[in-house]
Order: C-alpha cells, then sequence, then structure tokens
C-alpha cells in the first residue's frame, strides 16, 4: 500500500511537472492533499521501540511515545481477529503502517503504532491502550513482562 501509494504520487507529480500547458489544476489539488499525508504518515509511523530504564518509547521521527513501566497493567501478544472490528477515529490505515486512535469492538479505545497487522502486542495501562507490532512479538512480550516484574 505505502509503494504503490508513492509511485502513484510521484507519476502524478511528473505529469505535472511536463505539463506544458501548465492548466493541471486537479493534479495540483491532489498533490496538494497527497504530498503532507505522505510525509506526516512517515513521521509518524514507529522506526523501532526501544526498551530504557523507565518504559517502552515507540521512536518515531515525530514526537516519541514513552510508556512508563509503572503505568502497565498488562502487557501480551494479540492477532488480528482478538480485536474484532476495528474502525479508525483519527489515524492513518496503511500508509507507512496502522497508526492513531482506534475504536475495536473487543477492547476499546486504544492506540494503534503498527508497521504491519501481524506479530501484535497489547499494552494495557491504567488510562491507555496501545498495540504495536515488533518483529519478535513473543520474545519481545517475555522481556518486557520480566522487566515490568522486577520493576514492581
Amino acid at each position: 500500500m505505502t509503494n504503490l501509494t508513492i509511485i502513484i504520487t510521484l507519476i502524478i507529480l511528473c505529469r505535472q511537472i511536463t505539463d506544458v500547458n501548465h492548466e493541471a489544476v486537479k493534479t495540483s489539488i491532489l498533490l496538494i492533499v497527497l504530498i503532507p499525508a505522505i510525509v506526516v504518515a512517515a513521521c509518524l509511523s514507529p522506526r523501532y521501540y526501544k526498551i530504557t530504564a523507565e518504559g517502552l518509547v515507540i521512536q518515531r521521527a515525530l514526537f516519541p511515545i514513552t510508556i512508563l513501566f509503572d503505568d502497565i497493567v498488562r502487557l501480551r501478544s494479540i492477532t488480528e481477529e482478538e480485536l474484532g472490528t476495528s474502525s479508525r477515529m483519527l489515524g492513518i490505515g496503511g500508509i507507512f503502517g496502522y497508526l492513531g486512535t482506534y475504536r475495536s469492538a473487543e477492547i476499546g479505545k486504544y492506540q494503534r503504532w503498527c508497521t504491519n497487522r501481524e506479530n501484535l502486542v497489547l499494552i494495557e495501562s491504567h488510562s491507555r491502550k496501545w498495540v504495536i507490532s515488533p518483529s519478535a512479538a513473543e520474545d519481545f512480550v517475555k522481556t518486557m513482562n520480566g522487566i515490568i516484574n522486577v520493576a514492581k
């Protein structure tokens, strides 16, 4: 999805640049919408997850998210099916991942910062829920639960 969107945007951009009549109003408007959307999605998508002394950091190009160990109540691997039917409240679904606020029939409102729909991990705190997608979800859960148990 991400690659297809970028390719289509580049094709539209090339058409815009090579338009000798300068009458490409529709493509100009499309580019005004597409380019910022792609940049925002790229800046907000998770690059990696980092475990620090205080908690878990969801590292993004802009505004990293820190989840403190003291706030974590439960952490477990889940599947896409366990989320049930999810709808985006404010987020992006597909370009550079699944990012933002979602609502699920099964778990309620949650923040989703995933680069894919596999290897999902649900992190529950007293006030929020997050779904992330580390590459080795089972190992990540074991490591995190070991740290959380020691921290508490």
